[in-house]
Protein backbone atom coordinates (compact mmCIF):
# COMPACT_ATOMS: atom_id res chain seq x y z
CA UNK A 1 0.00 0.00 0.00
CA UNK A 2 2.81 2.40 0.47
CA UNK A 3 4.23 2.34 -3.05
CA UNK A 4 0.88 2.71 -4.06
CA UNK A 5 0.62 6.02 -2.17
CA UNK A 6 3.96 6.81 -3.56
CA UNK A 7 2.31 6.58 -7.45
CA UNK A 8 -0.63 8.32 -6.42
CA UNK A 9 1.62 11.00 -5.06
CA UNK A 10 3.96 10.99 -8.05
CA UNK A 11 0.79 11.20 -10.25
CA UNK A 12 -0.64 14.35 -8.35
CA UNK A 13 3.14 16.18 -9.10
CA UNK A 14 2.18 15.18 -12.81
CA UNK A 15 5.11 12.74 -13.10
CA UNK A 16 3.45 9.33 -14.35
CA UNK A 17 6.78 7.22 -14.42
CA UNK A 18 7.59 7.87 -11.43
CA UNK A 19 3.92 6.90 -10.96
CA UNK A 20 4.44 3.75 -13.03
CA UNK A 21 7.28 2.41 -10.99
CA UNK A 22 5.59 2.61 -7.78
CA UNK A 23 3.01 0.69 -9.09
CA UNK A 24 4.71 -2.03 -10.51
CA UNK A 25 2.75 -5.26 -11.22
CA UNK A 26 0.27 -4.64 -9.12
CA UNK A 27 -2.82 -6.02 -10.48
CA UNK A 28 -5.20 -4.88 -7.97
CA UNK A 29 -7.96 -2.61 -8.69
CA UNK A 30 -6.34 0.43 -7.50
CA UNK A 31 -3.33 -0.66 -9.12
CA UNK A 32 -5.02 -0.60 -12.06
CA UNK A 33 -6.28 2.86 -11.36
CA UNK A 34 -3.43 4.31 -10.73
CA UNK A 35 -1.54 2.23 -13.85
CA UNK A 36 -4.75 4.02 -16.38
CA UNK A 37 -4.32 6.88 -14.99
CA UNK A 38 -0.43 7.16 -15.25
CA UNK A 39 -1.12 5.64 -19.59
CA UNK A 40 -3.46 8.47 -19.65
CA UNK A 41 -1.45 11.51 -18.64
CA UNK A 42 1.51 10.28 -20.85
CA UNK A 43 -0.76 10.08 -23.72
CA UNK A 44 -0.98 6.42 -24.33
CA UNK A 45 -4.84 6.18 -24.03
CA UNK A 46 -5.58 2.82 -25.09
CA UNK A 47 -3.43 0.93 -22.42
CA UNK A 48 -5.17 3.35 -20.29
CA UNK A 49 -8.64 2.31 -21.68
CA UNK A 50 -7.49 -1.26 -21.03
CA UNK A 51 -6.50 -0.98 -17.37
CA UNK A 52 -9.28 1.51 -16.30
CA UNK A 53 -11.76 -1.51 -17.77
CA UNK A 54 -10.42 -4.28 -15.96
CA UNK A 55 -10.16 -1.97 -12.45
CA UNK A 56 -13.80 -1.26 -12.86
CA UNK A 57 -14.63 -5.40 -13.44
CA UNK A 58 -11.85 -6.14 -10.13
CA UNK A 59 -13.14 -3.33 -8.06
CA UNK A 60 -15.72 -3.81 -5.14
CA UNK A 61 -15.13 -0.69 -3.62
CA UNK A 62 -18.06 1.24 -5.28
CA UNK A 63 -15.47 4.23 -4.49
CA UNK A 64 -13.03 3.18 -6.46
CA UNK A 65 -15.37 2.29 -9.33
CA UNK A 66 -16.52 5.58 -9.57
CA UNK A 67 -13.33 6.91 -9.64
CA UNK A 68 -11.74 4.77 -12.44
CA UNK A 69 -15.04 5.18 -14.57
CA UNK A 70 -14.49 8.50 -14.02
CA UNK A 71 -11.15 8.34 -15.70
CA UNK A 72 -12.93 6.33 -18.61
CA UNK A 73 -14.60 9.50 -19.07
CA UNK A 74 -11.70 11.35 -19.75
CA UNK A 75 -9.72 9.15 -21.90
CA UNK A 76 -12.90 9.00 -24.22
CA UNK A 77 -12.74 13.02 -24.25
CA UNK A 78 -9.37 12.49 -25.02
CA UNK A 79 -10.17 9.83 -27.68
CA UNK A 80 -12.11 12.64 -29.83
CA UNK A 81 -15.62 11.50 -28.33
CA UNK A 82 -16.96 14.94 -26.40
CA UNK A 83 -20.67 13.87 -26.72
CA UNK A 84 -20.42 10.58 -24.95
CA UNK A 85 -17.95 11.76 -22.97
CA UNK A 86 -20.16 15.15 -21.70
CA UNK A 87 -22.93 12.60 -20.93
CA UNK A 88 -20.48 10.14 -18.89
CA UNK A 89 -18.85 13.05 -16.76
CA UNK A 90 -22.24 14.08 -15.99
CA UNK A 91 -23.30 10.84 -14.50
CA UNK A 92 -19.61 10.35 -12.98
CA UNK A 93 -20.15 13.65 -11.08
CA UNK A 94 -23.22 13.11 -9.74
CA UNK A 95 -21.86 9.89 -8.40
CA UNK A 96 -19.10 10.60 -6.87
CA UNK A 97 -21.07 13.52 -5.40
CA UNK A 98 -23.56 10.85 -3.84
CA UNK A 99 -19.94 8.72 -2.71
CA UNK A 100 -18.23 11.75 -0.60
CA UNK A 101 -15.92 12.78 -2.95
CA UNK A 102 -16.53 16.30 -4.30
CA UNK A 103 -13.33 16.95 -4.93
CA UNK A 104 -13.12 14.41 -7.92
CA UNK A 105 -16.89 15.17 -8.24
CA UNK A 106 -15.23 18.80 -9.32
CA UNK A 107 -12.97 17.39 -11.81
CA UNK A 108 -15.71 15.52 -13.38
CA UNK A 109 -17.65 18.66 -13.95
CA UNK A 110 -13.97 20.57 -15.16
CA UNK A 111 -14.13 17.33 -17.74
CA UNK A 112 -17.92 17.91 -18.67
CA UNK A 113 -16.83 21.62 -19.51
CA UNK A 114 -13.57 20.92 -22.07
CA UNK A 115 -16.36 18.41 -23.53
CA UNK A 116 -18.77 21.71 -23.84
CA UNK A 117 -15.84 23.94 -25.14
CA UNK A 118 -15.02 20.87 -27.52
CA UNK A 119 -18.75 20.59 -28.77
CA UNK A 120 -18.90 24.35 -29.93
CA UNK A 121 -21.24 25.47 -26.52
CA UNK A 122 -19.04 28.21 -24.86
CA UNK A 123 -21.83 29.48 -23.00
CA UNK A 124 -22.60 26.41 -21.16
CA UNK A 125 -18.75 25.45 -20.39
CA UNK A 126 -18.59 29.02 -19.02
CA UNK A 127 -21.38 28.27 -16.47
CA UNK A 128 -20.22 24.51 -15.53
CA UNK A 129 -16.36 25.81 -14.70
CA UNK A 130 -18.02 29.22 -13.10
CA UNK A 131 -20.28 26.88 -10.77
CA UNK A 132 -16.63 24.62 -10.28
CA UNK A 133 -15.06 27.68 -9.33
CA UNK A 134 -17.69 29.19 -6.70
CA UNK A 135 -16.68 26.07 -4.42
CA UNK A 136 -14.09 26.10 -1.66
CA UNK A 137 -11.29 24.46 -4.31
CA UNK A 138 -7.79 23.25 -3.39
CA UNK A 139 -4.82 25.22 -5.80
CA UNK A 140 -4.22 21.99 -8.16
CA UNK A 141 -8.56 22.00 -9.00
CA UNK A 142 -8.51 25.64 -8.66
CA UNK A 143 -5.49 25.90 -11.37
CA UNK A 144 -7.31 23.46 -13.18
CA UNK A 145 -10.29 25.08 -13.67
CA UNK A 146 -8.15 28.44 -14.34
CA UNK A 147 -7.27 26.52 -17.35
CA UNK A 148 -10.13 25.42 -18.55
CA UNK A 149 -11.22 29.03 -18.58
CA UNK A 150 -8.85 29.89 -20.39
CA UNK A 151 -9.33 27.48 -23.04
CA UNK A 152 -12.75 28.74 -23.01
CA UNK A 153 -11.61 32.29 -23.95
CA UNK A 154 -8.72 31.06 -26.69
CA UNK A 155 -11.93 29.40 -28.52
CA UNK A 156 -14.09 32.13 -28.11
CA UNK A 157 -11.07 35.03 -29.72
CA UNK A 158 -10.46 36.90 -26.04
CA UNK A 159 -6.81 36.29 -25.35
CA UNK A 160 -6.61 39.36 -22.42
CA UNK A 161 -9.33 36.87 -20.83
CA UNK A 162 -6.81 33.45 -21.47
CA UNK A 163 -3.74 35.59 -20.25
CA UNK A 164 -5.63 36.81 -16.72
CA UNK A 165 -6.86 33.09 -16.80
CA UNK A 166 -3.67 31.68 -17.18
CA UNK A 167 -2.23 34.19 -14.38
CA UNK A 168 -4.69 32.68 -12.24
CA UNK A 169 -3.40 28.97 -12.76
CA UNK A 170 0.30 29.89 -12.18
CA UNK A 171 -0.36 31.60 -8.95
CA UNK A 172 -2.76 28.50 -7.84
CA UNK A 173 0.24 25.95 -9.02
CA UNK A 174 2.46 27.70 -6.58
CA UNK A 175 0.84 26.25 -4.12
CA UNK A 176 0.67 22.47 -5.62
CA UNK A 177 2.92 22.30 -8.23
CA UNK A 178 2.29 20.02 -10.79
CA UNK A 179 4.65 19.24 -14.09
CA UNK A 180 2.06 18.60 -16.30
CA UNK A 181 0.07 21.83 -15.66
CA UNK A 182 2.64 23.81 -15.51
CA UNK A 183 3.91 23.10 -18.76
CA UNK A 184 0.59 23.21 -20.40
CA UNK A 185 0.41 26.73 -19.19
CA UNK A 186 3.31 27.65 -20.79
CA UNK A 187 2.35 25.93 -23.85
CA UNK A 188 -0.56 28.18 -24.14
CA UNK A 189 1.09 31.49 -23.34
CA UNK A 190 3.15 30.08 -26.00
CA UNK A 191 0.19 30.34 -28.17
CA UNK A 192 -1.41 33.63 -27.37
CA UNK A 193 1.91 34.77 -28.75
CA UNK A 194 1.90 32.83 -32.02
CA UNK A 195 0.98 34.55 -35.20
CA UNK A 196 -1.97 32.63 -36.55
CA UNK A 197 -3.42 35.26 -38.76
CA UNK A 198 -2.67 37.66 -41.72
CA UNK A 199 -4.35 41.02 -41.91
CA UNK A 200 -5.06 42.95 -44.59
CA UNK A 201 -5.70 46.95 -44.19
CA UNK A 202 -5.53 49.61 -46.84
CA UNK A 203 -3.66 47.74 -48.67
CA UNK A 204 -0.97 45.95 -46.56
CA UNK A 205 -1.04 42.40 -44.98
CA UNK A 206 0.85 41.77 -41.85
CA UNK A 207 0.71 38.89 -39.13
CA UNK A 208 -1.81 39.05 -36.35
CA UNK A 209 -1.59 36.91 -33.06
CA UNK A 210 -4.60 36.49 -30.99
CA UNK A 211 -4.13 39.88 -29.31
CA UNK A 212 -4.24 41.93 -32.74
CA UNK A 213 -7.26 39.86 -33.70
CA UNK A 214 -9.32 40.58 -30.79
CA UNK A 215 -8.15 44.48 -31.11
CA UNK A 216 -9.63 44.33 -34.10
CA UNK A 217 -12.62 42.70 -33.26
CA UNK A 218 -13.35 45.65 -31.10
CA UNK A 219 -12.33 48.22 -32.88
CA UNK A 220 -14.49 50.31 -35.37
CA UNK A 221 -14.12 48.28 -38.82
CA UNK A 222 -16.39 45.98 -40.23
CA UNK A 223 -14.10 42.91 -40.36
CA UNK A 224 -14.25 39.81 -42.76
CA UNK A 225 -12.54 36.92 -41.54
CA UNK A 226 -11.74 34.41 -44.16
CA UNK A 227 -10.86 31.97 -41.20
CA UNK A 228 -13.66 30.88 -39.75
CA UNK A 229 -15.53 32.31 -42.69
CA UNK A 230 -17.82 35.25 -40.66
CA UNK A 231 -18.06 38.87 -40.58
CA UNK A 232 -18.64 40.80 -37.65
CA UNK A 233 -18.93 44.22 -36.76
CA UNK A 234 -19.24 45.68 -33.10
CA UNK A 235 -20.98 43.03 -31.30
CA UNK A 236 -23.21 41.71 -34.08
CA UNK A 237 -21.90 38.83 -35.80
CA UNK A 238 -23.09 37.11 -38.81
CA UNK A 239 -21.11 33.29 -39.79
CA UNK A 240 -21.54 32.61 -43.16
CA UNK A 241 -19.53 28.70 -42.71
CA UNK A 242 -22.73 27.06 -44.29
CA UNK A 243 -22.96 29.95 -47.04
CA UNK A 244 -20.02 29.67 -48.79
CA UNK A 245 -20.79 31.38 -52.24
CA UNK A 246 -22.38 34.20 -49.93
CA UNK A 247 -19.26 34.61 -48.11
CA UNK A 248 -17.36 34.35 -51.73
CA UNK A 249 -18.90 36.95 -52.82
CA UNK A 250 -18.27 39.24 -49.57
CA UNK A 251 -14.96 38.96 -49.59
CA UNK A 252 -14.10 39.18 -52.89
CA UNK A 253 -15.95 42.84 -52.96
CA UNK A 254 -14.28 43.16 -49.00
CA UNK A 255 -10.88 43.05 -51.72
CA UNK A 256 -12.37 45.69 -53.94
CA UNK A 257 -13.10 47.77 -51.04
CA UNK A 258 -13.79 51.04 -51.36
CA UNK A 259 -13.73 50.38 -55.02
CA UNK A 260 -16.88 48.82 -56.68
CA UNK A 261 -16.48 45.38 -58.63
CA UNK A 262 -17.86 44.93 -61.91
CA UNK A 263 -20.98 42.54 -62.00
CA UNK A 264 -19.10 40.09 -65.22
CA UNK A 265 -15.79 39.91 -62.57
CA UNK A 266 -17.86 39.46 -59.51
CA UNK A 267 -19.48 36.68 -60.40
CA UNK A 268 -16.85 34.63 -62.41
CA UNK A 269 -14.93 35.35 -58.86
CA UNK A 270 -17.77 34.38 -56.65
CA UNK A 271 -18.82 31.30 -58.51
CA UNK A 272 -15.62 29.90 -60.00
CA UNK A 273 -16.46 30.46 -63.56
CA UNK A 274 -14.79 31.16 -66.97
CA UNK A 275 -17.56 32.41 -68.95
CA UNK A 276 -20.13 34.50 -67.36
CA UNK A 277 -23.99 34.38 -69.31
CA UNK A 278 -26.89 35.95 -68.60
CA UNK A 279 -27.87 32.51 -65.71
CA UNK A 280 -24.94 33.37 -63.71
CA UNK A 281 -26.05 37.67 -64.19
CA UNK A 282 -29.70 36.52 -62.73
CA UNK A 283 -28.27 34.18 -60.00
CA UNK A 284 -25.99 37.24 -58.65
CA UNK A 285 -28.35 39.61 -58.33
CA UNK A 286 -30.07 36.82 -56.40
CA UNK A 287 -27.02 35.70 -54.12
CA UNK A 288 -26.69 39.41 -53.20
CA UNK A 289 -29.79 39.87 -52.17
CA UNK A 290 -29.69 37.05 -50.12
CA UNK A 291 -26.54 38.30 -48.00
CA UNK A 292 -27.45 42.23 -48.13
CA UNK A 293 -30.44 40.66 -45.67
CA UNK A 294 -27.95 38.59 -43.71
CA UNK A 295 -25.81 41.44 -43.08
CA UNK A 296 -28.60 43.46 -41.76
CA UNK A 297 -27.74 45.20 -38.75
CA UNK A 298 -24.13 45.42 -39.42
CA UNK A 299 -24.57 49.06 -40.86
CA UNK A 300 -22.42 47.75 -44.56
CA UNK A 301 -24.19 45.75 -47.28
CA UNK A 302 -23.36 44.94 -51.41
CA UNK A 303 -24.82 47.89 -52.94
CA UNK A 304 -25.52 48.31 -56.89
CA UNK A 305 -23.90 51.08 -58.77
CA UNK A 306 -23.75 52.01 -62.62
CA UNK A 307 -19.69 50.54 -62.55
CA UNK A 308 -20.90 47.28 -60.49
CA UNK A 309 -20.95 46.34 -57.22
CA UNK A 310 -19.62 48.15 -54.07
CA UNK A 311 -19.77 47.41 -50.28
CA UNK A 312 -20.83 50.27 -48.57
CA UNK A 313 -19.74 50.08 -45.35
CA UNK A 314 -19.78 52.80 -42.72
CA UNK A 315 -16.68 51.27 -41.12
CA UNK A 316 -13.20 50.40 -42.46
CA UNK A 317 -13.18 47.07 -44.12
CA UNK A 318 -10.67 44.74 -42.84
CA UNK A 319 -10.00 41.33 -44.01
CA UNK A 320 -8.80 38.31 -41.82
CA UNK A 321 -6.95 35.40 -43.92
CA UNK A 322 -5.21 32.32 -42.89
CA UNK A 323 -1.79 32.87 -43.12
CA UNK A 324 -1.44 31.01 -46.68
CA UNK A 325 -4.35 31.01 -48.89
CA UNK A 326 -4.41 27.00 -49.28
CA UNK A 327 -7.53 25.04 -47.74
CA UNK A 328 -4.46 23.71 -45.31
CA UNK A 329 -3.78 26.15 -43.72
CA UNK A 330 -7.26 27.22 -43.19
CA UNK A 331 -7.85 23.76 -41.75
CA UNK A 332 -4.52 23.52 -39.75
CA UNK A 333 -5.92 26.89 -38.37
CA UNK A 334 -9.31 25.36 -36.86
CA UNK A 335 -7.08 22.26 -35.62
CA UNK A 336 -5.34 24.85 -33.58
CA UNK A 337 -8.13 25.24 -31.05
CA UNK A 338 -7.04 21.73 -29.37
CA UNK A 339 -10.51 20.00 -29.98
CA UNK A 340 -10.94 16.90 -31.86
CA UNK A 341 -12.17 17.22 -35.25
CA UNK A 342 -14.12 14.97 -37.48
CA UNK A 343 -13.03 15.73 -41.07
CA UNK A 344 -16.59 16.26 -42.01
CA UNK A 345 -17.04 18.61 -39.08
CA UNK A 346 -14.00 20.64 -40.38
CA UNK A 347 -15.23 20.47 -43.87
CA UNK A 348 -18.83 22.54 -42.66
CA UNK A 349 -16.52 25.58 -40.59
CA UNK A 350 -13.96 25.98 -43.32
CA UNK A 351 -16.51 26.04 -45.74
CA UNK A 352 -15.27 23.11 -47.90
CA UNK A 353 -15.94 19.69 -49.62
CA UNK A 354 -15.49 17.06 -47.06
CA UNK A 355 -13.01 15.37 -50.14
CA UNK A 356 -11.19 18.62 -50.24
CA UNK A 357 -11.01 18.33 -46.33
CA UNK A 358 -9.54 14.65 -46.16
CA UNK A 359 -6.51 15.43 -48.65
CA UNK A 360 -5.89 18.50 -46.93
CA UNK A 361 -5.72 16.42 -43.69
CA UNK A 362 -3.66 13.54 -45.03
CA UNK A 363 -1.08 16.54 -46.34
CA UNK A 364 -0.92 18.17 -42.61
CA UNK A 365 -0.89 13.89 -41.02
CA UNK A 366 2.24 13.30 -43.30
CA UNK A 367 4.40 16.16 -41.92
CA UNK A 368 3.55 15.90 -38.69
CA UNK A 369 1.43 19.00 -37.82
CA UNK A 370 -2.00 16.82 -37.08
CA UNK A 371 -2.62 13.28 -35.56
CA UNK A 372 -5.32 11.00 -37.02
CA UNK A 373 -6.44 8.59 -33.74
CA UNK A 374 -9.73 6.73 -34.03
CA UNK A 375 -11.13 4.31 -36.59
CA UNK A 376 -13.93 4.31 -39.20
CA UNK A 377 -16.02 6.84 -38.22
CA UNK A 378 -14.88 7.53 -35.27
CA UNK A 379 -12.00 8.98 -36.54
CA UNK A 380 -11.03 12.25 -35.11
CA UNK A 381 -7.64 15.02 -36.20
CA UNK A 382 -6.16 16.73 -33.30
CA UNK A 383 -2.79 19.27 -33.27
CA UNK A 384 -0.20 17.28 -31.42
CA UNK A 385 0.34 19.30 -27.62
CA UNK A 386 -2.85 21.16 -27.96
CA UNK A 387 -3.57 22.99 -25.34
CA UNK A 388 -5.31 21.13 -22.04
CA UNK A 389 -4.97 17.81 -23.53
CA UNK A 390 -7.49 15.99 -21.33
CA UNK A 391 -5.30 13.81 -19.91
CA UNK A 392 -4.18 16.31 -17.77
CA UNK A 393 -7.00 16.85 -16.01
CA UNK A 394 -6.45 13.40 -14.64
CA UNK A 395 -4.87 14.39 -11.36
CA UNK A 396 -8.20 15.07 -9.42
CA UNK A 397 -8.63 11.20 -9.72
CA UNK A 398 -5.21 10.10 -7.49
CA UNK A 399 -7.04 8.67 -4.41
CA UNK A 400 -6.09 10.84 -1.17
CA UNK A 401 -4.74 7.95 0.99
Amino acid sequence: MSSLLDAARALAGGDPLRALAGVGRDDSARGLTLRGIAYAQLGDLELARSALELAVTRADDPLLVARARAALCEVELGSGAPAAAASAARAAADALERLGDSRNAAMQRLVLARAEVLLGRLNEARRVAGAVLARDLGPDLRAVASLVQAEIAVRALAPTDASEALARAREALTLAPHQLLARTVEALEHELARPVASVWRAGATSEADLFAIQALARGHVLLVDACRRLVLAGRVTVPLARRPVLFALLLELARAWPAALARDELAARGFAVRRVNDSHRARLRVELGRLRKLMDGLAAAPTARADGYVLDSQREVVILTPPTDDETARLGLLLGDGAAWSAQALAEHAGVSRRTAQRALQSLVERGVVVRTGKGKDIRYTRPGAPIASRMLLLGLVPAG
